[in-house]
């Protein structure tokens, strides 16, 4: 009985690698031939563009005052002349929504459950990534050493974080959209 439930087990886990692995698989194809196609335009990507507009926004909340916005092909610079953020490719959060959503369809059944929590994740995780780089445009501005602890340490575990909440609270979310659809 027990080389049964073992073997169940395993096969489970073989299944959701393998439809992990090509979720991601297929999820960096995709992404990185529109980064190619947006490279061959010699235009800066949308994503990028749009998590450091948002952040220059929520900077200008925050109260940094004279905060500058502007962009190249490879990024964007925030903040203030002297103490400028650089916001590139690998910022913008993609990639470790890339992750949640190949976790996602790893382990759930329900298409449509997938498809509403990948969205919320997406929107979850872009929302943790504009007030980090938000916020780490306020913490230069102030000067000091907080900002390159807070660049090493905080605000990488802080991403990270919200992704694992994500995943703890898929159980709830479930029964949730259980219950409305």
């Amino acid at each position: 009985m027990s080389s049964i439930l073992r073997s169940f087990r395993e096969n489970d886990f073989v299944r959701f690698a393998a439809r992990f692995s090509i979720t991601i698989i297929l999820l960096m194809g995709v992404y990185r031939f529109y980064l190619w196609s947006t490279a061959q335009q010699e235009d800066l990507d949308w994503i990028t563009y749009q998590v450091s507009f948002l952040s220059h926004k929520l900077a200008l909340l925050l109260g940094v005052a004279n905060c500058e916005f502007n962009c190249f092909m490879d990024g964007c610079r925030i903040g203030v002349e002297g103490k400028m953020i650089n916001v590139l490719e690998g910022c913008n959060g993609i990639k470790l929504g890339f992750v949640y959503i190949a976790y996602l369809i790893g382990v759930n059944h329900n298409y449509k459950s997938t498809f509403i929590q990948a969205v919320l994740g997406i929107i979850t995780i872009q929302f943790f990534n504009v007030f980090r780089i938000g916020m780490l445009v306020v913490l230069r501005d102030l000067g000091g050493d907080a900002y390159f602890f807070f660049i090493k340490y905080i605000f990488g575990v802080f991403i990270y974080v919200s992704i694992i909440a994500l995943w703890l609270l898929k159980p709830a979310i479930d029964k949730r959209l259980d219950k409305l659809f």
